[in-house]
């Protein structure tokens, strides 16, 4: 079984929005996982592999380490096609991956986490869901469900619709991101 990992999916997951300097960054959590080149390292408590069905699961205490990026979540799930359907590229053959459980990543001072990410490799889109948090330092933007369009990087961050909350929420400090 031949699972192509380079940096499949977070380098995905929020890419967010090429932001200005000195405003929030969508992607900055992912930043070391952008590069192909780096490996990528998994562990998990326990691996389970259904090649038949082309599905591999991690489950507890999953952490995936690429380059200064560590993604942190209870389950991970990794679906990729098998045998004369894979295709070389940037995903190799993984086409979706699942993370649930509570999802935390971080690089440097960027942070994002929600309850769970879903990475579309062949549709080229990403989706946070769930108390979605992504901060970078002081700067702070929440709301409930993130989208991501993997190819323009174009973003949309849905607000809760609980008790009437039903807004997405930005706190940023000016000029905290200056020499960044």
């Amino acid at each position: 079984m031949r699972l192509h990992f380079p940096l499949l999916f977070w380098a995905a997951i929020v890419l967010a929005s090429a932001a200005p300097a000195g405003a929030q960054n969508f992607g900055g959590a992912f930043a070391g996982m952008r590069s192909s080149d780096e490996p990528v390292q998994i562990e998990a408590d326990r691996l389970e592999v259904t090649d038949q069905q082309g599905v591999a699961d991690f489950f507890g205490n999953v952490s995936v380490l690429q380059g200064s990026t560590l993604l942190k979540t209870k389950h991970l799930k990794v679906f990729y096609v098998r045998g004369a359907g894979a295709t070389p590229g940037p995903s190799g053959n993984v086409r979706r991956i699942e993370a649930s459980g509570g999802v935390a990543v971080r690089s440097q001072d960027q942070k994002a986490t929600a309850e769970t990410a879903t990475v579309d490799m062949q549709g080229q889109t990403a989706v946070l869901s769930g108390n979605v948090i992504i901060s970078q330092g002081e700067n702070v933007v929440t709301g409930c469900v993130l989208n991501v369009n993997l190819a323009t990087n174009a973003a949309v961050l849905v607000p809760c619709q609980k008790a009437g909350a039903g807004r997405v929420k930005m706190r940023f400090t000016p000029k905290s991101g200056e020499g960044q």
